[in-house]
């Protein structure tokens, strides 16, 4: 059973697989009443477990389960380091679950989760979306004399504070003028409330040719497909990654990957092996690795086929979901062994 503050993309995959599905939706930001029936039905219905995704339905879930006794699963922690522009009643309600599940091992370690309550289950990657690349032309690789195309560098992800599009878009410029701008071509996708601040700071690289701003659709692959790098810079200052689905979606296109330092990056980089670490806010590093990257064919291709081979290992769908069935065999066993005892 799937209960919902709101509806959205998958309720209708749900229903579609069979899954129940009741959507509990608020007339107000503030309106009590779906958090009133989410009570009343743990209460009424007296489930297994209860996991919760957001801090609004922990608050109203997790005394209800306490008094009920049943076991609760808080996966609230989706970040390394999250952005609140006001506090929430979050440690409170983790303190009242029975696990605390997070994306990274950044995001426990940040929210000071007792290693004997926390868990981390990684995002998982769903290969089936590699149909979108199936007949596809694949560009080969760029070698540093090619005078066809430029070293297309790619970063995905909302034009929001949370990324730092400033610090790609200095190492562009820093890259564009040590050579003719022809030779380099960053591609920014996404949209966002800083769209239209990140195209002003970028009008120069814009009108060179170097840079170029592209909306990825249903699906963001098709446009990885015509890179050699992925790049993920956060603003550090603001929050920090926890398991980046922009990173997966780079190691499952085969694109080494250049990001910083920070919250669960490293979690699912390896320095060297399948991309480069750099300070966060460095201009200066991420030009630098852009650089030896693009010198590197056969690098490129070593780290890139290193990072697809792990996201397919170590992040798939059947290790996600198996992690989630433990915790909740593991919440409910107490339970049942409790009930077949001998009196």
């Amino acid at each position: 059973m799937v209960l919902s503050l709101g509806g959205g993309p998958f309720e209708e995959v749900l229903r579609r697989s069979g899954v129940a599905v009741r959507i509990y939706r608020r007339r107000a930001r503030l309106d009590p009443l779906p958090f009133v029936r989410l009570a009343r039905f743990i209460i009424a219905t007296r489930p297994d477990v209860v996991h919760v995704w957001h801090w609004l339905p922990a608050t109203a879930a997790a005394p209800v389960c306490r008094i009920s006794g049943v076991p609760l699963v808080d996966g609230t922690i989706r970040l390394g380091r999250p952005y609140r522009k006001s506090g929430s009643p979050g440690h409170i309600v983790m303190s009242l679950a029975d696990v605390v599940v997070a994306n990274s091992h950044a995001g426990l370690q940040w929210s000071r989760v007792a290693a004997t309550k926390g868990r981390v289950v990684y995002n998982a990657f769903d290969p089936a979306r590699l149909e979108a690349l199936r007949g596809l032309p694949r560009p080969k690789s760029h070698r540093p004399d090619d005078d066809v195309r430029p070293f297309t560098v790619i970063m995905t992800g909302r034009l929001h504070a949370h990324k730092d599009h400033g610090a790609l878009l200095a190492a562009a410029r820093l890259l564009a003028s040590r050579s003719a701008p022809s030779t380099w071509r960053f591609v920014l996708v996404g949209d966002g409330p800083k769209r239209h601040e990140v195209e002003a700071e970028a009008a120069d690289l814009v009108a060179q040719g170097v840079v170029e701003f592209a909306n990825p659709g249903l699906e963001v692959l098709p446009l990885l497909a015509t890179a050699d790098v992925g790049v993920l810079m956060t603003n550090d200052a603001v929050h920090a990654e926890g398991c980046s689905n922009s990173i997966m979606e780079y190691m499952a296109s085969g694109l080494p990957v250049v990001c910083c330092d920070s919250g669960g990056n490293k979690e699912l980089v390896a320095d060297g092996v399948t991309g480069c670490v750099v300070p966060p806010g460095d201009a200066a590093a991420l030009a630098h690795r852009l650089e030896l990257l693009r010198a590197d064919p056969d690098g490129r291709e070593r780290m890139g086929a290193a990072g697809e081979a792990r996201l397919l290992r170590d992040f798939s769908l059947a290790r996600m979901v198996d992690g989630y069935v433990g915790i909740y065999d593991d919440c409910v066993r107490p339970v049942h062994d409790s009930s077949a005892e001998t009196p």
